[in-house]
This record gives C-alpha cells, sequence and structure tokens, in this order.
C-alpha cells in the first residue's frame, strides 16, 4: 500500500515537470497543476494563492470549498496563515492547536477554524511566488511529514512555472506597449475627429506609462483651451480651464513653442496648481503645424525625475503624430460643418414647402438636428398668450411627466422664459452658474434657447440641451439661429394647416365633428368591426317639432338650443364614443365595439338628458325639448355603412310615429 501510494506521488511530481513550459498563460497552467494534485490529495478544501509583491497582494488561481471550486477575490496582504507562510518563507504544518497558534501570531482568519491544516510556499531563487494550501475543518492530524515533502516538491516545480510565465508575459507585455507604439501612430493618421484623437492619444499614454497623468490644450480664441484630462487629474485640474500663453509650464511651452522639463516642480517657478496635488514632475510639449503652435500635450507624474530623455523622445514622437492629426481633423471638420449647415438649411426649406400636420413638421425637425447635430434634450415651448406663458408643444428625450409639468413664465422663469422675453438667443455653456436655470433633467450640463419668430412677433422658443459642458460651438449657436426663422415659419404655416383641417371638419356652429368627419369616422370604425369581428352601433338624433320652435322663438334661439344640445350629448356618452352634428336639427353618436343593448341604454340616457335639461333663453325663461332616437346595430341591422344610417333612420321615423320623445330601433 505504502508502495503504491509512493508510486502516486512520484508520478505527480513528473507529470508537473511536463507542464513546465507546455503554456505562457498563469491560469491554464495552474489548472493543469490542481488536476494533477487532485489524483494524489484530498483537494476538497485547496488554494493555490500567487503573490504580487509589486502591491503585496495575492490572487488565487485556484480556491475550492467543501469540494466546490468558487472564485475568491484578491487581496492585500491582511495577516493570514497564508501570509504568515508568504513572510517566513517556510512551510507550515498545523494538525492541532490552530487557533492557539493564531492568537499567538496575532492572525486573524478564517483558517483558524480549521482542524489541520497543511501551507508550503512556491519559492524560486529565494522569492515567493505564491503558496499552495490544503485545509481539512473536520479531522485532527490530517497530514503527515511525507504530505508536506510531496507538497513542498509541487510546490517548488510550481514556482519555477510561475517565474517562467511572469517571465514570458512581462516580455510579451514589452513587445505590446512597443506594438502600441507603433499603433497610436496608425490610428492617429486614420482618425478625423477631435476628441476620439485625444482621448486615443490619453489612453495610449497612461497604457504605456500607468504612473502618468495627461491633458491636452488646444488653441482657440487666443487661449490655451483644455479638451482632454486624464482620470487622475479630475481632482486637482478644473476641467474648463483655460491658460494664458505664459502661464505655467503649459502656457511657456506654447509660448517658446519649445518643450519643457520639469523633474522636481517643487523647484520650478512656472510650476502652477490648482488644488493640492500629488504632481512631482512634469513635461509640456507643444503641439506645431508648420511652426505654427496649435496646443500643448502636457504630462505630469507623482515621481520625481520621471522623465528621462529616452521618454521625452517618445512623447515629442507622439506629440509630432499628435499635432498632424489634429490639423487634418480640423480640415476635415470644417469641412463636415459646411456640408451640414447646408443640408440643415436644405432640410428646413422643404419642410417649409410641404403640406404637413403641425406635428409631423416638429417630428421632421427634431429629426434633422438630432441626427446632423446631436442633443440630449430638444423641445419646441410655444407661448400661451392668455396665461403668458411657455409650455412644452413637442420634444424629444423629456419624460411625459417633465413635459406636462413644465409651464415657465415669460420672463422670470428659466432660460426660455428669458429668451421669449427678450426676444435674443441664449447661450448657457454652464447650466450651474445661471441663476434663473430651471432644471428639466439633473444630467444636463449646457442649453442653447433660439426664439421663433413670426414678422417680429415672438411665438416661442427652440431649446437644445446636452449632458456635456460647452457642448455647442459657436458655429452650433449660429446654425441653430440660421434656421429658427425657417423654423417659426414652417410651425405657423403647419398651425395654419391645422386650423384649416378643424375648420373643414368641424360644424362651425356647435363645434363638434361635422357631416364629413362623421363618414369619415364611420367608415373608419366599420372597417375595425369587420377586420376584428366586432359590433358597432349607430345612433341618429332628431330634435322633435324644431320647426315650430324656431317659427315660435327665432333662428338665434334656434341656434341656441342647438348648441345646448351638442353639450348634452357629449356629457352623455363615453369617451370611447363619438358624436357629430348630421345635419339641420339632426345628430349622430357612434358607439364603436357596442352591440345593441348598452347603445340603447345610452341613447335613452341622451334622452333623459335633453328632456330634463331646458335652455335658458334671452329674455329670461326656459324652454325645453324633445329628441326622437334611432339605433342600429352592425352586424344586426346592417352590413355597410350606408345601410347602418337608412336603418337609423327608420328607427327614427318609427319613434316619431309612436308619439316621438323616445328610442326605437329596428
Amino acid at each position: 500500500m505504502v508502495a503504491e501510494v509512493d508510486a502516486e506521488r512520484f508520478q505527480l511530481l513528473q507529470n508537473i515537470d511536463s507542464i513546465i513550459g507546455s503554456s505562457y498563460k498563469l491560469p491554464r497552467v495552474m489548472r493543469k497543476i490542481y488536476k494533477e494534485i487532485k489524483k494524489v490529495f484530498d483537494t476538497s478544501n485547496f488554494y493555490i494563492a500567487i503573490y504580487h509583491p509589486e502591491d503585496n497582494s495575492i490572487s488565487f488561481e485556484i480556491y475550492t470549498i467543501d469540494g466546490k471550486e468558487l472564485s475568491e477575490d484578491s487581496r492585500k496582504l491582511s495577516g493570514g496563515l497564508t501570509e504568515y507562510v508568504i513572510e517566513t518563507k517556510k512551510p507550515l504544518l498545523l494538525n492541532r492547536d490552530i487557533k492557539k497558534f493564531c492568537r499567538r501570531h496575532r492572525i486573524k482568519h478564517k483558517d483558524c477554524d480549521a482542524k489541520s491544516w497543511l501551507g508550503v510556499p512556491m519559492i524560486y531563487k529565494n522569492n515567493v511566488e505564491g503558496v499552495m494550501v490544503i485545509r481539512d475543518y473536520e479531522k485532527y492530524d490530517r497530514y503527515s511529514r511525507a504530505d508536506l515533502s510531496v507538497l513542498m516538491s509541487v510546490a517548488s516545480r510550481t514556482a519555477l512555472i510561475v517565474a517562467n510565465t511572469r517571465l514570458i508575459q512581462g516580455e510579451m507585455e514589452r513587445a505590446k506597449q512597443l506594438s502600441l507604439m507603433n499603433q497610436i501612430a496608425r490610428r492617429l493618421i486614420r482618425s478625423l475627429n477631435i476628441d476620439d484623437i485625444c482621448s486615443s492619444v490619453t489612453k495610449s499614454i497612461i497604457q504605456k506609462f500607468k504612473n502618468y497623468n495627461v491633458s491636452i490644450f488646444l488653441i482657440e480664441d487666443d487661449k490655451l483651451v483644455l479638451r482632454k484630462l486624464s482620470r487622475g487629474f479630475r481632482a486637482e485640474i478644473p476641467g474648463d480651464l483655460k491658460l494664458n500663453f505664459g502661464q505655467g509650464i503649459v502656457g511657456n511651452a506654447a509660448l517658446s513653442g519649445k518643450t519643457i522639463v520639469a523633474n522636481d516642480v517643487t523647484k520650478e517657478s512656472r510650476y502652477l496648481s490648482f488644488a493640492p496635488t500629488t504632481t512631482r514632475s512634469e513635461v509640456a510639449i507643444p503641439l506645431k503645424i508648420s511652426r505654427r503652435v496649435i496646443g500643448v500635450l502636457n504630462i505630469e507624474c507623482n515621481e520625481v525625475n520621471a522623465f528621462n530623455s529616452d521618454t521625452v523622445k517618445i512623447l515629442e514622437l507622439i506629440a509630432d503624430r499628435l499635432s498632424a492629426a489634429l490639423h487634418n481633423a480640423k480640415l476635415y471638420q470644417d469641412a463636415v460643418n459646411y456640408a451640414r449647415d447646408l443640408t440643415v438649411s436644405s432640410a428646413i426649406t422643404r419642410l417649409l414647402i410641404s403640406p404637413l400636420e403641425f406635428d409631423d413638421v416638429l417630428d421632421r425637425m427634431f429629426e434633422v438636428i438630432i441626427k446632423k447635430i446631436g442633443v440630449a434634450n430638444i423641445a419646441i415651448l410655444l407661448i400661451d398668450p392668455e396665461k403668458k406663458e411657455l409650455y412644452i408643444r413637442a420634444s424629444h428625450g423629456y419624460s411625459q411627466h417633465i413635459k406636462k409639468k413644465i409651464r415657465l413664465k415669460i420672463g422670470k422663469e428659466g432660460i426660455c422664459g428669458y429668451v421669449a422675453a427678450t426676444g435674443k438667443p441664449y447661450y448657457a455653456p454652464d447650466v450651474s452658474k445661471v441663476s434663473f436655470y430651471i432644471s428639466g433633467k439633473h444630467s444636463i450640463k449646457s442649453e442653447a434657447a433660439i426664439p421663433l419668430k413670426i414678422k417680429g412677433r415672438i411665438i416661442g422658443v427652440l431649446n437644445i440641451e446636452s449632458e456635456k459642458l460647452n457642448a455647442f460651438t459657436e458655429q452650433d449657436i449660429r446654425l441653430f439661429s440660421m434656421f429658427t426663422a425657417q423654423t417659426a415659419i414652417a410651425i405657423e404655416n403647419a398651425r395654419l394647416f391645422d386650423e384649416t383641417k378643424s375648420f373643414s371638419l368641424t360644424d362651425g356652429l356647435t363645434k363638434i365633428a361635422n357631416r364629413r368627419y362623421f363618414e369619415l369616422m364611420l367608415d373608419n370604425e366599420f372597417r375595425k368591426a369587420r377586420g376584428y369581428s366586432r359590433p358597432v352601433s349607430l345612433a341618429m338624433i332628431d330634435l322633435d317639432d324644431f320647426k315650430k320652435f324656431n317659427d315660435h322663438y327665432g333662428h338665434p334661439a334656434g341656434d341656441k338650443m342647438l348648441i345646448h344640445i351638442a353639450r348634452l350629448l357629449k356629457r352623455s356618452i363615453r369617451d370611447t364614443d363619438f358624436v357629430a352634428r348630421y345635419g339641420g336639427e339632426e345628430f349622430c353618436v357612434i358607439f364603436p365595439e357596442t352591440d345593441s343593448s348598452p347603445a340603447l341604454k345610452i341613447a335613452e340616457r341622451v334622452r333623459k338628458a335633453v328632456k330634463n335639461n331646458p335652455v335658458q333663453l334671452k329674455g329670461g325663461g326656459t324652454k325645453g325639448i324633445t329628441v326622437s332616437i334611432g339605433v342600429a346595430t352592425y352586424p344586426v341591422n346592417a352590413f355597410s355603412p350606408d345601410e347602418l344610417v337608412r336603418n337609423a333612420d327608420k328607427a327614427i321615423y318609427r319613434a316619431k310615429r309612436l308619439g316621438k320623445d323616445r328610442v326605437e330601433t329596428v
């Protein structure tokens, strides 16, 4: 039996030797080693911890509890049994009194609850590469000296594998960094977006030099404007920073056109800080096109003497590539902006001459702006002249709650209220600095508002918001101002078109739908009824003895009665029903998806409402009237819209013959 165990353990060591050089990926190698160890040891509670001296932490490649393999987070050394093995560089075998050992050495860790514990360091050239640990939470005296010896042999071989794998990975990483430097140049030449170019360079530098912070300044309006800032700088440098030429190391590099290296900023009079900082050295490299400075690449480090000559040469090479890429991007962006302006202007012009409804005009305009410029929120706010308020007529990006909630007092509330009162465009690159700004969405950082005018009369405001600070350029603002005049005309034309359409479908006297609108709705409801095999009912309503009423009280009184009846009808029917004036003293009601029985009940409710609510006539006194109502239903009484109307009319005549003031059906 002993011979068999020894043979197994000898085979284990041979198998692990064969793993050496099989892969340069550490997780894959550790997985192979673990599979071999499982053949000899009970690895129900086992782990392999890799030690990282650069940050004094350990990570777990293999970690099992009760036979289940788990994912264990990396951690800093925290005084556990594993850390004890790393610090002493010696194996540790504990078969009893583990808690006592932990108390004596001030060790606080969950492994202190084990009954038996065996941990061996993985040492190569006197450096600890990691630790292998086997635990048993149920049995004392679980591990022998022989177990310790075998595991030490496994650990020493594993240490060699880890060290070699790390060496290979280190070489590969250095090769990647060199490759990355070549990629920077290729990417910069291909990129035509200024922000993307700055981001790419910043990211690449940080990948190459991990303890660097990067900022990129570009010249705009005789100022050095911060365009990119790496994360490490965000607590130290304001995001909207602008520097004068000659201000700080960056400003002096721009002024002189030469690279400035300050390997100890405490001894550099030109060094400029904006908050408590960890910076100890700085290099500022001017970005130039044909000797003309267009910006500055600025790098800072928390170490003294961080920038040797080789490093500066690499950074200057990157700066040269960055300068060329930015110049190309600027030329391209100018051409794109010109083409965009033409496209937007043309699109708005087409909207002007198209016979679109009001909402369609606004939707199309939003599509143009969002597609061509890119914004977070956009809204058209129109003036309510009676309340002297702005309300959102159409928008993109706002919730329904915000759209219903916002009503801005002109001249008193919000940037849009200010613009509506002054009639002048207003741009807030940072809304937090505008005292009269009213927040719609908390993520908004900048806002532009342009008045919409017709013949000098302000009809509303075009409002555009972004989640970026200083999101819009001067060219953007000019573009907004250019097409708001066209947009105002388009909105006014569309509004007039809507009004004309409304007049053509509305009865001028009663302000309810007219016969033409009724016929359109009835055809539509019939199509739905046929398509979904559902009923639709129709009530035709005729005022009893209306001619006598007109003859006795006059046509103005008759008109008042018709208006009164229309209001009663609207109050008596359901929200889903449709009421219209059919002609003369005749009205009609469409009952969608309603069969005969409920339609008759609603018609009876209408009849009672008319009978019990007389109209107040001019000169005093009230006068009532009654109605006769005929009801027909598809598919019981008719199979077409015309037949439904005819049969409802027949039902009216029946009601008249039976004494009027009643509801009948065919």
